[in-house]
């Protein structure tokens, strides 16, 4: 599957090389020799040397999602065929390979997981000789994106394109920062706040807890054709967004707009994620009852799947996200509600003016005292949480006498270099390929 969709537009790849275009063989770190099912990690690059933002897109991150991987491609092509003046760059990435060869969404574990620091070090400590699929997968990710985020002075953007087993429209997702947030809007389509921290160890909440810009697209149902003719608008909105491209050089711009906008006409603008059904082992098999699509009404207790245990109801009313139609995966789905804007642009302000800094100093708020970016709330103080929420803390843990509730890295702390155990372990391993 991702062999045919490469090579069907194998002249977006090589035009964009006489553009400086990376290759397989320019990739740091550790040199395999690849399957010959596997298609290349880096799917080309346009630049015309132009100073502007590095823009990165990626598909595939879950191999049976194709839909990115064409939408790219057909960017590509089109900037180098236009000869468009670029600023900055963009680069199209692959995924999970492996699991795109196979159209699975992933072999061993999930890709988009275990994006956290002792995961990493851990994986980098290990014998590339013993890694899973998606292990080699991410292995090679981190050699990519090092040298990119050592040399990086300004945020880096990142948009990660992804489809749905479902049926609905599209939707972007973004990490509760102000800087994900002139991307995200521009798309035209409906923003999801707080699935980033829900999901555990995404990369782009690891991309983003080091000050870069993260958007995820969610183009639609995996098999329907227009999946990946809204990525495609979607990259095309986001390069104007980013400032790569003026609108004049998109002639084709308000097509782009238009078609995002039909598909999503009658959605909420902003909704947030409120409640995720965790699908464990035990709980297999899992199977959603037929005809749940994204933003659909559901009612509470509303039985809405079953599990091995027997019926699954929903814990509240709300709006139904991403109900799994796949065999795979550990998130049965999730539930959210409408954001209002006079809320949105009221957290812009209190994270503009820095009161944010003042979150400890709040009633039944305490500051962790081995983790400052950490705050702990009592339990008896439910309604606080909507305060947190305001000042982008969306990540809770249940922690014994209150719930722990962090946030992604903010615009005003700037940018971090790659983790030094990280990038210890990486130059380690490109030192070791280079003495082989």
């Amino acid at each position: 599957m991702f062999q045919r969709n490469c090579s069907s537009t194998t002249s977006a790849t090589q035009s964009s090389a006489t553009d400086g275009s990376a290759t397989e063989d320019a990739l740091p770190g550790p040199k395999t020799d690849d399957p010959p099912t596997l298609g290349p990690r880096i799917l080309g690059t346009y630049s015309r040397g132009l100073p502007g933002p590095q823009v990165m897109v990626t598909g595939g991150v879950h191999g049976n999602e194709p839909a990115g991987i064409v939408a790219v491609q057909r960017v590509l092509a089109a900037l180098a065929a236009k000869d468009a003046p670029l600023r900055g760059s963009l680069t199209g990435i692959a995924g999970n390979r492996a699991g795109l060869a196979q159209g699975a969404r992933y072999l061993a574990r999930d890709l988009n997981r275990r994006w956290v620091l002792d995961d990493m070090v851990a994986l980098l400590s290990r014998d590339p000789a013993k890694d899973t699929p998606e292990d080699r997968e991410q292995r090679e990710l981190l050699h990519l994106f090092a040298p990119l985020l050592a040399a990086a002075t300004e945020p880096l953007v990142f948009i990660d394109l992804h489809s749905t087993s479902g049926d609905g429209a599209p939707f972007s997702c973004m990490a509760d920062v102000i800087r994900n947030r002139k991307i995200a809007f521009s798309l035209g389509v409906p923003v999801v706040l707080g699935l980033e921290e829900v999901i555990d160890g995404s990369m782009l909440g690891f991309l983003c807890d080091l000050g870069h810009i993260g958007v995820a697209i969610e183009g639609g149902q995996h098999d329907d054709p227009a999946t990946a003719d809204n990525h495609e608008s979607a990259i095309w909105i986001a390069l104007v967004a980013a400032g790569c491209l003026d609108a004049a050089d998109v002639p084709d711009l308000a097509d782009h707009q238009r078609r995002l906008r039909e598909v999503t006409r009658g959605l909420p603008p902003v909704i947030e994620i409120r409640h995720r059904h965790v699908v464990h082992d035990a709980d297999e098999p899992f199977t959603m009852l037929p005809g749940f699509a994204n933003f659909q009404p559901v009612g509470d207790a509303q039985v809405v799947a079953s599990d091995s245990h027997g019926d699954v109801r929903t814990p509240e009313a709300a709006l139904m996200m991403l109900p799994r139609y796949q065999p795979q995966g550990e998130d049965g789905y999730f539930l959210a509600r409408q954001v209002s804007r006079f809320w949105l642009a009221l957290s812009a302000g209190l994270r503009r003016s820095r009161i944010d800094r003042l979150v400890h100093w709040l009633p039944g708020v305490r500051r962790d005292p081995t983790r400052n970016d950490h705050m702990v709330l009592d339990r008896e103080r439910p309604r606080a949480v909507d305060v947190f929420h305001l000042m982008g803390y969306r990540h809770r843990r249940d922690e014994g006498s209150g719930f722990v509730f962090t946030r992604r890295r903010p615009d005003a702390t700037g940018l971090e270099s790659m983790p030094s155990a990280l990038q210890d372990l990486l130059d380690a391993a490109v030192a070791a390929a280079d003495e082989a």
